[in-house]
């Protein structure tokens, strides 16, 4: 059995699905930060640049911390 091409194939799959996840994230937490009427512009650009450099983190983070505008 060649563990080579079975390893690849796990890795892509596994790369596919957590990028796949990642950007399902972005995509709710870009809507929530936009229609988000307690957050001021630069608190929403500010979490818009965290969930872009924190792919999985930024969301994440907004989703449960970020949506009371504090």
């Amino acid at each position: 059995m060649n563990f080579d091409v079975f390893t690849s194939e796990l890795a892509w799959v596994i790369l596919k699905t957590v990028s796949s996840i990642a950007f399902v994230l972005f995509l709710v937490s870009f809507v929530l930060i936009l229609m988000n009427k307690r957050l001021q512009v630069r608190d929403k650009f500010l979490w818009l640049l965290g969930s872009l450099l924190l792919p999985i983190l930024g969301p994440i983070l907004f989703i449960t911390i970020g949506r009371t505008g504090h």
